[in-house]
Order: structure tokens, then C-alpha cells, then sequence
């Protein structure tokens, strides 16, 4: 055992169950069953690397309890009738192969209505709303959340997840801000607030009995007024602790649409902002209490060592890395995939309702695509030209796969653009992706390395490889009245990186991710920052997902940014720029920096003359694509790589 990380690899008894080590796979859904809610061979293998990583319990999340599906419900979880039961134990089976616990959350659906700040009566909106159920229809809801564990039980599951945070029913019922009733279950006493969920416990406990472990699900913050106080979820919680055997804590509201990035932090907020609220449930209770948000396996370790929580729940970090416990107990933490926290994984799940994919871990969400992929006939002599994020990934893939992998970095250093965009302190994870990258790349017998070399057609060419990928990446867009020379005229990427200094009046010109990351670590300085762009509102944020973005704007606006859309950069004046509105009414803006974040263009015709100059090139990443994101870097770098056969 790695001695340091002993807490985190102790065993823990939960209600029935043995876990062998305190870390767990968060309740999670990734949109892999059927188009009619059965599981099917795409959800079980999904499961399968996770489970086979060394976590101690999965939860499938959304196990859907309703005997009716709701219309437009789809490729998730269907637990509302017996059918699921003969599915659901093949998917446990497959998780308990790898001396794994596993359970399934469980939720009652509703109508979906789109996120909104308020509905009509100023009430957070939520699927399933206490205040339009009839009394039949809670009574019904109740026994299906217990008829739904029965299934669970017998299908050899060991867990049920019951979900009473985020807005869910448990947790409306509870809140004077989403519960407006008046009779028995509405919020005129302490105990008819809690009726419901007290009981579904009891519904649950009949028909399992102790048999299968409940873990109970709250927010330890709504973070709306009028919502819970901690010292009433506290006295909540010790109401129903006889009836649950652990306690899981998060933060925020998925009902108002400001707050959903609490639920799923970005990488602009702190890691492991949940566990001192978790904490002060562990003073008050004696069953296990675990913390989500953003927390890595150190700071698990720390939390448990110190007695502030029992437990850790991961679902991205296992996303990026489903070896995180394996790599732990054989003491090669530094080899973990870091999660970038850009949320692709839940942007694609929570607001497309596509199949889960992960920006840095190219076969999450894929397994059955490579499951039975071709092994390479024979080694290839590969040549790999640039060291960013698409070259290494591309390096690395042909690299495990054996063939002879031969990397160009023009510069002295590996890393691309990617170093410049991780220089803003909040981009933390990204450095960390970084570093993890480049150690990764570096340490491979199978790759050699040649950075300050330019690669041309001639030297490869005359270098005999069987295999060319070119991954040198886009060029920024820079309109020809500012190539002046002006000092006043900067590019993002030099000044993300330090390499431009910036004035105190600062105007940004493009509303991507890129300049309004740019705009918020500037204004953390201390500098006064408009950005300007030619879109409308609701489409700026370019290259970032829903989250972050609903996360970026509300920073923006408390360091004061201000974001005009519909205006064009036409030309630079003595004082400023020159600027053209949505009406064609041209005006003048003073600044002392203008800072161009245009967005980049492809390389495709330098890529280009590189064709002939093996038997088999391939052109990947940005410089084949404007879709210049990691997520978009690192698949086409490891789809192209596992093609060489």
C-alpha cells in the first residue's frame, strides 16, 4: 500500500456493504441506453474501466423511478418496471468482476422545461414541482422510488443513491423557496417539510430492508434565499440518519440556471469547496458523510486524514483517468490524467443529451468503438510535426501502439499554444494537463524528441518515414489595419503568456472563450476592460462549453467587465479604435490597449505541403479544423494514431 495515501485506501463499512477504499464514481449519466431507456452493451462498457480502476462503488446516475417515462425521456435509465431487472444484474455483474460495489441513483422525471431564473409564481424551475402534485400522485411517487429499489436489489445491486439535492423532489419539498404548499407536506412545520422524503426512506426500507445500502444525497447550499440554512439540514438530516447509511454533499441548484456551474465547478472556481460544509454533517451525525465538487485524490486524502469527511465521490477526475486509485496504490500518482474541468463531458450529456466524451481521455465514452480495434500488422516509422496539445496525444497513441514515433517541435519547448493558455492563475488544471502531457510524452522509449527543429517536406521526406501527422496547429487572425506595429495593438496570446504588457484601459476585440478569459485575468489586475464583438449575446463564448460559460459571464460582471455585442472593429485612431454598431453608426472608443482575440485560421496549406512526403499523412487538430478545442485536439490526434496499422 502507498503509505501516503493510507485514508484514502482504508476500507469503510457503509450499511451492508464492504468498500475497500474511501473513493467512489459520483452518480453519473452518460446517455448510452437505448433510445427507449434499456440498458444496453454501450452503458456496461462504459462502466467497465472505472470499475476496473480500483474506486470501491460506481453509481449509475438517473435511474428513472416513473412507471411512465415522460415524453422526450430518452437513453437513460428506466427502473419504473421489472423488465430493467435482468440488464441491470449483467451491468452489476460486470462491476463486481472487479471487487466493486455498485448502485444506481434514483430520481422521479418530469416534464423538461428549459432553465430559467424564476417561472411565472417566482419559484425556481423544476422538474418535478411539489406544488402542482396532487396527493394520489406523491403517494404513487413514493412507491416507486421503493419499487424501483427492489429492482435494484434484485438485479445483486448493493446501493441505491436516493438524490435529495439539486432541486430534486426530497430537497423541494423540504425548501420554503420551491415548496408552496399548506397541507401535510408543505412547509408549515419542520416535520411536514420532511414528510415526503421520510417517507420514501420508509417506502424504500420495506421492500429492501437492510439488505441494500442508501446513500443520501443533499446540497449542502442552494445558494437561493430562502432556502435551507445548514443548521436545518443538519437537524434534516439527523431526522432521517436512522434510515440512510451515508451522506453525500454538494452544492447548488440545476433549477436556476446562474447556479448549475456550482453543481458542476469549472476551472475557474476552487477545487473541494464542499467539504467544510460536509464537514460540520460529520460533527452532527454517526453514519459515513462524503464530499463531491472538483475534489483531487491529495485532497481527499487530507480531508479523510484530518476527520473532516469519511468519503470522496469523483465522477470527472474518473472520467479523465479511470486508473486514479490503481495508480495510487502503486505510487504513480504523477502519472494521473489531470481533468481539465472544462465540463465537454456534462455539456454534451446535460444540455444535448449526447452520448458522454472527455476532452482529455479520447476512449471515455468510446470503449465499444476500440474494443476490438485492429493491432497494428507491423511497426511503422512514424513522424509526428508539433508539440502541442494533438502532436503529443498522436505521439503517445502511436508510440503504445509500437511503432517508432519521431517528434518536430519548431520551438524549444512542448506545449504549443496551450502554455500561453494556462498562464491566467485560475487556469490551474490546464498547466497541470500541461505538465502531465509533456512528462508523459517526454519519458516514452518509443518517442524521440527534437525540439528547435523546423520541420520541412524535404527533411522528412529525406528522412524515409512510413508515416507523416502533421499537427502544427492554427495562426491567429490579425486584420491587416493592425499590423502597424503600434504598441497599442496586442495579440491575446501575447498577453496571456506576458510576452505584451496592457494599459490600464484595456478593450478586447472577440467575446470567445479566449478573450473573455483574458478579459477576467485582466480585470483582476486591476484594469478597467470592455470586450467588443460582432456577435450577438447569446452567441459569444466560442470554444467554451454551456457551464463554464454561465460561470465566465457572472465573474465578468463582478469584476465589472463590460461586454458590447454587435459591433465591429473597423480601424485604430490616435485614442482608440474605431468601432460599427448593429445600425451602421460608426464611433469611437478610447483605450490605451487594444487586445486582439479574433479567433485563429487554419494552416491547411502549409499542412498540406507535406502530402508525399511519406506513404500515409494525415493532417489533424487545429490546423485542419476551426474547431479549436483540446477536446477536438486530443480525438483526432488518437483516432488518427490507432489508425496506423
Amino acid at each position: 500500500m502507498n503509505n501516503k495515501f493510507e485514508h484514502v485506501l482504508k476500507p469503510i463499512k457503509i450499511g451492508p456493504m464492504e468498500l475497500k477504499n474511501r473513493i467512489t464514481f459520483s452518480p453519473t449519466y452518460p446517455f448510452f441506453s437505448s433510445y427507449d431507456n434499456h440498458i444496453n452493451r454501450e452503458l456496461i462498457e462504459w462502466i467497465r474501466p472505472i470499475a476496473a480502476g480500483g474506486v470501491s462503488c460506481v453509481s449509475i446516475g438517473t435511474g428513472a423511478i416513473n412507471k411512465k417515462m415522460p415524453a422526450g425521456a430518452c437513453h437513460l435509465v428506466w427502473m419504473g418496471d421489472d423488465s430493467v431487472i435482468n440488464q441491470l444484474s449483467q451491468l452489476f455483474d460486470t462491476v463486481h468482476a472487479y471487487n466493486c460495489k455498485a448502485g444506481i441513483e434514483l430520481v422521479p422525471l418530469g416534464e423538461f422545461q428549459p432553465f430559467d431564473e424564476r417561472d411565472k409564481q417566482g419559484k425556481p424551475q423544476i422538474e418535478v414541482d411539489p406544488n402542482k402534485m396532487t396527493k394520489e400522485e406523491i403517494k404513487e411517487t413514493i412507491e416507486e422510488y421503493g419499487l424501483a429499489a427492489e429492482r435494484v436489489l434484485k438485479a445483486g445491486g448493493d446501493m441505491i443513491v436516493l438524490h435529495g439535492a439539486h432541486g430534486q423532489p426530497p430537497a423541494a419539498f423540504f425548501s420554503k423557496a420551491m415548496n408552496g404548499r399548506h397541507d401535510e407536506y408543505g412547509c408549515d412545520s419542520f416535520e411536514n417539510r420532511a414528510r415526503f422524503t421520510v417517507e420514501v426512506l420508509e417506502s424504500i426500507r420495506s421492500r429492501v430492508g437492510n439488505k441494500l445500502a442508501i446513500e443520501y444525497r443533499i446540497s449542502g447550499d442552494d445558494l437561493i434565499p430562502n432556502s435551507p440554512t445548514l443548521d436545518e439540514l443538519i437537524r434534516f438530516v439527523q431526522l432521517i440518519e436512522d434510515k440512510i447509511d451515508l451522506l453525500h454533499v454538494s452544492k447548488g441548484l440545476l433549477a436556476v440556471h446562474k447556479l448549475t456551474p456550482y453543481v458542476f465547478p469549472p476551472l475557474y472556481f476552487e477545487r473541494g469547496y464542499n467539504i467544510e460544509n460536509a464537514s460540520k454533517f460529520k460533527k452532527a451525525l454517526h453514519i459515513p458523510v462524503s464530499a463531491v465538487g472538483s475534489i483531487t485524490v491529495e485532497m481527499a486524502e487530507e480531508a479523510i486524514a484530518s476527520g473532516k469527511i469519511d468519503m470522496v465521490a469523483i465522477s470527472r477526475g474518473l472520467i479523465a483517468d479511470p486508473e486514479i486509485i490503481n495508480k495510487v496504490k502503486k505510487g504513480q500518482e504523477d502519472t494521473i490524467r489531470p481533468c481539465v474541468r472544462c465540463n465537454n463531458c456534462i455539456n454534451r450529456t446535460h444540455n444535448f443529451f449526447l452520448p458522454i466524451r472527455c476532452a482529455v481521455n479520447p476512449t471515455h465514452g468510446r470503449e465499444m468503438l476500440f474494443m476490438n480495434y485492429p493491432i497494428p500488422k507491423s511497426s511503422k516509422r512514424v513522424a509526428v510535426i508539433g508539440g502541442g496539445p494533438a502532436g503529443m496525444e498522436a505521439a503517445r497513441t502511436a508510440a503504445s501502439r509500437g511503432h517508432q514515433v519521431t517528434l518536430f517541435e519548431q520551438s524549444a519547448h512542448l506545449g504549443g499554444t496551450l502554455n500561453m493558455a494556462a498562464s491566467a492563475p485560475f487556469k490551474a488544471d490546464i498547466k497541470k494537463y500541461i505538465e502531465w502531457s509533456v512528462r508523459e510524452t517526454v519519458k516514452n522509449e518509443n518517442i524521440k524528441i527534437r525540439l528547435a527543429t523546423k520541420a520541412t517536406p524535404e527533411l522528412i521526406k529525406s528522412e524515409g518515414y512510413d508515416t507523416v501527422i502533421v499537427a502544427i496547429g492554427s495562426e491567429p487572425i490579425i486584420p491587416d489595419f493592425a499590423k502597424c506595429g503600434s504598441n497599442k495593438v496586442v495579440w491575446v496570446g501575447d498577453v496571456e503568456s506576458g510576452h505584451a504588457q496592457v494599459g490600464e484601459k484595456v478593450i478586447i476585440a472577440g467575446a470567445g472563450m479566449t478573450g473573455l478569459e483574458a478579459a477576467l485575468n485582466l480585470a483582476r489586475q486591476g484594469k478597467k476592460v470592455t470586450v467588443i464583438d460582432m456577435l450577438k449575446d447569446s452567441q459569444i463564448g466560442a470554444g467554451g462549453t454551456k457551464i463554464n460559460m454561465i460561470a465566465l459571464r457572472h465573474l465578468l460582471d463582478e469584476e465589472a467587465v463590460k461586454i458590447i455585442t454587435e459591433t465591429r472593429l473597423d480601424g485604430l485612431t490616435e485614442n482608440g479604435i474605431i468601432v460599427t454598431n448593429a445600425d451602421g453608426k460608426k464611433s469611437e472608443m478610447e483605450c490605451d490597449t487594444l487586445v486582439l482575440s479574433l479567433g485563429v485560421r487554419t494552416r491547411k496549406e502549409l499542412a498540406a505541403q507535406f502530402e508525399g512526403s511519406a506513404q500515409d499523412v494525415y493532417i489533424i487538430g487545429d490546423c485542419a479544423t476551426n474547431q479549436g478545442t483540446l477536446f477536438n485536439a486530443v480525438k483526432t490526434a488518437y483516432d488518427t494514431a490507432m489508425a496506423i496499422l
